[in-house]
């Protein structure tokens, strides 16, 4: 068509070649942002799985929050209240008990393990790492499209089961025992109360003694710790600095990391004529929860199982 044949301009027409022209922008920029969200899930779901289980052991000391707890600060715990994190305090809050029996209150069986687990990093002794397992502890939440949640379910299935501990070596020293057992990079082991756990069981074997203890759950937070609520008081909890501090490229696009923790369960044999521990394991159930790019939004529980034999000199 020449341009004498050209149909006029007219308002209605130019109105309607504007609003096209808005709708693709739209388009194209709804399309764009949320394929960019994909792209950086996809990122964030294989940073999650390289954190969680091909380097697990990188955790980093707060020196801040550790150094309070160890001069007995008063610091919040994950419900918001606040917790006095002096030794002195525990320990005076239950008894002395030098053997336990069939009727033991949980507090004495609590004061008992105390004692015992704590003896392990100053004591001559050395601790082995026996046994590491990963486990599934519950399905992906969020908002993830339904492929990548089951491109997590399968980064994370192919990187489950027991892990190949040969290559850690024993530990003898203080300092390599403060880096190895629970809690990893601090010099005790439990500072557990009364009020930190919903159960203590004791089982008398005759020469040895069994003790379970179960400790209470801590909702997901910001501002996960050791010594803080109260599985950070016993367990090497896994803390959101350490998550941002190895998320490798999803570093700049994740936010409001945030890991809480449940079902710690403690069980250790204690030889009951010197009260020296001789084999510990660890459970619990630590959930990831952040944002990537301010768009998506994911949560993942795992389970982690630790177990220790330690040989007294």
């Amino acid at each position: 068509m020449s341009s004498k044949n050209k149909a006029p301009s007219t308002p209605e027409a130019r109105a309607e070649k504007l609003a096209n022209k808005q709708m693709l922008r739209k388009v194209f920029t709804s399309t764009f942002f949320k394929a960019f969200a994909v792209c950086l899930a996809i990122l964030l779901v294989c940073s999650i799985v390289y954190i969680a289980f091909i380097n697990p052991n990188q955790i980093e000391v707060q020196m801040d929050k550790s150094a309070a707890a160890q001069q007995g600060a008063v610091v919040p715990n994950s419900n918001g209240t606040s917790t006095d994190t002096g030794a002195g305090d525990t320990a005076a809050a239950l008894p002395t008990v030098t053997e336990l029996t069939a009727s033991s209150t949980q507090e004495e069986i609590l004061s008992y393990f105390n004692d015992a687990i704590n003896k392990v990093k100053p004591g001559n002794c050395t601790v082995t790492l026996t046994k590491e397992v990963n486990s599934t502890a519950g399905g992906i939440e969020g908002n993830l499209p339904s492929f990548l949640t089951s491109m997590a379910d399968s980064l994370i299935a192919q990187n489950m089961g027991e892990k190949d501990v040969s290559a850690t070596p024993p530990a003898s020293t203080e300092a390599d025992k403060n880096t190895i057992f629970p809690v990893e990079n601090e010099s005790w082991s439990s500072k557990l109360t009364a009020a930190d756990i919903s159960g203590a069981t004791v089982a008398d074997n005759g020469d040895t003694y069994t003790i379970t203890i179960n400790v209470l759950e801590d909702a997901p937070s910001a501002d996960t710790a050791h010594n803080v609520g109260h599985m950070g008081k016993a367990f090497s909890v896994v803390m959101p600095s350490t998550i941002e501090a190895n998320a490798g490229p999803a570093a700049s696009v994740i936010s409001n990391v945030q890991t809480g923790h449940k079902d710690g369960r403690i069980t250790v044999t204690v030889d009951k004529g010197t009260g020296n521990v001789l084999t510990a394991n660890y459970y619990f159930v630590w959930t990831l929860s952040l944002t990537a790019a301010s768009m998506v939004d994911v949560s993942i529980p795992f389970g982690l199982e630790k177990e220790f034999s330690i040989a007294w000199n």
